[in-house]
């Protein structure tokens, strides 16, 4: 190693692990003395380790001058990736023989480079879905690795233990979007759990945390994914952006689907891919789908558009699959907001594609794709949809299966089989349920009671229960352009039930609401109400809110007016 007194300030600064001024005084010293290119390849070894090649963009034509060998292809191959190409970083990291390699690093004694540069090249395929090629450098980069040192704390330590969990996650996300089994998550389980149960999770563990996190969420398990997600995001080395936009991403995704919509909101709010980043421009789309969705489900689906249509331009050039993934929920959004039924179709056709692992339960996917099969009126598709849902294991246990059994009774003019299935698809709703499906099975209990109630007779004060409770849930949500549409349903059944049930308003109330606007008529405040009724004030208020919806009020006062005149 050089004595040059800029080398060794060099490497002391990286054994201090301030990453930033080794490289910058190993490109000092390479700058101080051209004819030597040791300063310059220990500048590229650090960099490619520190994940900031960023910092060598000014000599790159120095470092492609540099003799062929692993530290010059790694530092090319993360700057081919940078650029988009996948295939050409792939193909330089594999064109290094395994033997010698890593004889010209500087920082060889520090971990090999070959097996490092194999799984962030496997990392780029990772991210943008290329399965097939994943594994294969997945497969290069395990034969490589050297065993985890048994000094702990040092740089070579941290460098083999961090790619040990990156490989294990990385095998884990491969396994899961294609469908192999699940060793390789068992296996990545077992290496988290002994670290989590202590306490030890570190920097070194925050892609495999990750990684977890996203083959939970296309299992359906959202709050295990919830959790790795959040606390890899957390761990994610300043260095290493990637890590934490992607987690961000795929957390406020998955808020989503829980109905978190705030949390989700809050968890992005933040989240931008550096500038300054190799990775920029395959983080961009992610964050830019992200953004849009999250305007989509406010209704605001003419802010989102333009957000969208950037983000899926972008994905030509950086594919990236869960940018993907996002897009396809906004465009699945969109298309039942508009009522755009082909499109729908479309966009679950597109997700059906070979290579495409989308994140829904097998009955959320079902119920998309029969809502898609019933608007367009394709009734034996939608027939043969639901009896082979039927014969799946777990239909009897799923409301929207059952809400599609009441849909069907309904058409085939069964009126007593469609009450009693949309009993049963109210009955079997939890909180487990995203809260758009579960506002839908709602409407359609709404629907199906308004028309034949509970005896075949219309019952507009049951379908209005349901549909209120619909609607408060769409409102809370922020879906404000479902629940305009459900308000519309509201106001045409208030509508039916004052002329069905005679000309007093307090006809209009359940008798719970009866006896809260009795107590709002004696001046009780809602908390006052709760403690009265053995409610929540929440409750309270959600009964108030109906009452003078019902009643056409528009404040507590004109309730006691309204019923008062009543009598």
């Amino acid at each position: 190693m050089s004595s040059h007194p800029l080398v060794v300030e060099a490497l002391a600064a990286w054994r201090r692990r301030e990453l930033e001024s080794a490289i910058s005084g190993a490109l000092a010293a390479a700058a101080a003395d051209p004819a030597d290119d040791l300063p310059l390849r220990l500048a590229a070894s650090m960099a490619f380790r520190a994940h900031r090649v960023d910092l060598l963009l000014p000599v790159r034509a120095d470092v492609e001058a540099l003799a062929p060998g692993i530290v010059r292809e790694s530092v090319r191959a993360v700057m081919l990736l940078g650029a988009g190409d996948l295939e050409g970083a792939i193909a330089l990291v594999r064109s290094v023989e395994p033997e010698g390699a890593g004889a010209e690093d500087p920082l060889a004694d520090h971990g090999s480079l070959l097996p490092a540069a194999l799984a962030h090249v496997a990392l780029g395929a990772v991210a943008s879905g290329a399965w097939s090629a994943a594994r294969s450098c997945l497969r290069a980069a395990r034969a490589a690795l050297p065993p985890i040192p048994d000094e702990v704390g040092t740089i070579e330590h941290w460098h083999n233990t961090t790619l040990h969990f990156d490989i294990l996650g990385m095998d884990a996300v491969v396994e899961a979007h294609t469908g192999s089994g699940g060793s390789a998550r068992a296996a990545l389980s077992a290496a988290l759990a002994p670290l989590r149960a202590r306490n030890s999770l570190t920097t070194a563990h925050a892609l495999a945390l990750v990684c977890l996190g996203d083959v939970e969420h296309v299992s359906g398990q959202l709050g295990e994914a919830a959790l790795n997600l959040a606390r890899g995001a957390r761990l994610a080395h300043a260095s290493r952006p990637g890590i934490r936009v992607h987690a961000e991403v795929e957390l406020a995704f998955v808020r989503i689907r829980q109905g978190r919509w705030d949390d989700a909101v809050s968890v992005v709010r933040r989240t931008a891919p550096p500038r300054e980043s190799m990775e920029h421009d395959w983080l961009e789309p992610q964050a830019l789908a992200m953004h849009g969705l999250l305007l989509a489900i406010r209704g605001d689906l003419d802010s989102s558009r333009p957000v969208l249509d950037r983000a899926a331009l972008l994905l030509r050039h950086t594919p990236s699959f869960l940018a993907s993934m996002v897009l396809t929920h906004a465009r699945m959004l969109v298309a039942i907001t508009r009522g755009d039924w082909r499109d729908l179709r479309r966009a679950l056709q597109d997700a059906a594609e070979p290579g495409y692992r989308h994140p829904y339960r097998r009955g959320e996917w079902n119920t998309l794709t029969l809502l898609a099969a019933w608007h367009l009126r394709s009734i034996t598709e939608f027939r043969r949809g639901v009896g082979r849902w039927g014969q799946q294991a777990d239909a009897a246990r799923d409301p929207y299966y059952w809400a599609f059994v009441s849909i069907l009774a309904e058409h085939d003019e069964r009126t007593g089989d469609s009450i009693t299935a949309v009993e049963r698809a109210l009955e079997l709703l939890t909180l487990d349920e995203d809260p758009l499906g579960r506002a839908w099975v709602r409407v359609v209990a709404g629907i199906c009671f308004g028309r034949f109630g509970s005896g075949g007779e219309p019952d507009p004060a049951r379908a209005l229960a349901v549909y209120e409770e619909a609607s408060a849930e769409l409102r809370e949500l922020g879906a404000t352009a479902l629940s305009a549409r459900c308000d519309e349903a509201v106001a045409a059944t208030i509508a039916e039930l004052a002329h069905s049930q005679g000309e007093h308003p307090a006809f209009r109330l359940t008798e719970q609401q009866r006896r809260v606007a009795d107590a709002v008529g004696q001046g009780y405040t809602s908390g006052e109400i709760a403690g009265i009724l053995h409610l929540s004030k929440r409750t309270v208020d959600y009964h108030v809110a109906n009452i003078m919806r019902r009643l056409g009020a528009s404040n507590r006062r004109e309730i006691t007016r309204i019923l008062g005149s009543g009598r």
